[in-house]
């Protein structure tokens, strides 16, 4: 392992999603360490510290994996995620001190997705990945069942975006995302899905579809309100 990298616990018996998640994590500068039962999860949070711990909602006991993290020193301040299954919902996982749920099935853009966010959340700046700008936009997002809701998007990316929406059920899935970019008389519309979700009631949405006239506006609004934040940036230096 690499000096200085940060560490993941990961308890998780699927192959497919440990080799997902390692190599996702491995991309983000993010070492993992694997365990399969939770009696080997909670041994481990006691000789080392990690800076995010991974529990699949499957594994037997895995709440027992939280609650310790958060009980131990070296791993309180560690971010906590559950892997879960939407027919097992989301409420019981943040009760068991989660704070955030990544949803299944855990494709690899869906957990590259979420993993970015909970990079951030690790304390470091992430060194790949789409530039986001931290918005407050209203938008109105209609679930593929289901009446349509107002939101708020807080930031916004490329290839996604992050809102609140207090009606949003977890899980939620797939859904049409619409929004008006500020300056701008043209509405945007992307076909997205949740694949993550704070306890605090934040989600994190992947566009899965988005036109090809709407996806130029995105991009230029994103790359001119960099460049403006480079320019304070610069101005508050000199």
């Amino acid at each position: 392992m690499v000096v200085g990298m940060l560490k993941a616990l990961l308890l998780c018996q699927d192959q497919d999603s440990i080799r997902t998640i390692t190599r996702v994590f491995k991309d983000l500068g993010v070492d993992v360490e694997h365990c399969s039962t939770s009696g080997i999860g909670v041994s481990a949070l006691s000789k080392q510290r990690f800076d995010a711990i991974l529990t699949d909602d499957e594994v037997k006991g895995f709440q027992a994996v939280l609650e310790t993290a958060r009980e131990t020193p070296a791993c309180d301040k560690s971010v906590r995620i559950v892997l879960c299954g939407a027919l097992n919902g989301s409420n019981n996982a943040f009760e068991a001190g989660t704070q955030v749920v990544v949803y299944k099935p855990l494709s690899g853009d869906r957990v590259r997705h979420a993993l970015r966010a909970v990079r951030n959340l690790m304390g470091r700046e992430r060194r790949a990945g789409p530039k986001r700008v931290r918005v407050n936009i209203s938008a109105k997002i209609t679930p593929a069942k289901g009446a349509s809701l107002s939101a708020t998007l807080e930031d916004l990316s490329e290839t996604g975006a992050a809102l609140r929406c207090d009606g949003l059920p977890p899980g939620a899935g797939r859904l049409t995302l619409e929004w008006n970019l500020p300056e701008s008389h043209s509405a945007l519309k992307a076909t997205a899905e949740q694949v993550w979700r704070e306890e605090n009631g934040l989600s994190g949405l992947r566009f899965l579809d988005i036109s090809v006239t709407a996806r130029k506006m995105l991009h230029e609004w994103l790359r001119t309100r960099a460049a403006e934040k480079s320019e304070r940036v610069v101005a508050a230096k000199a």
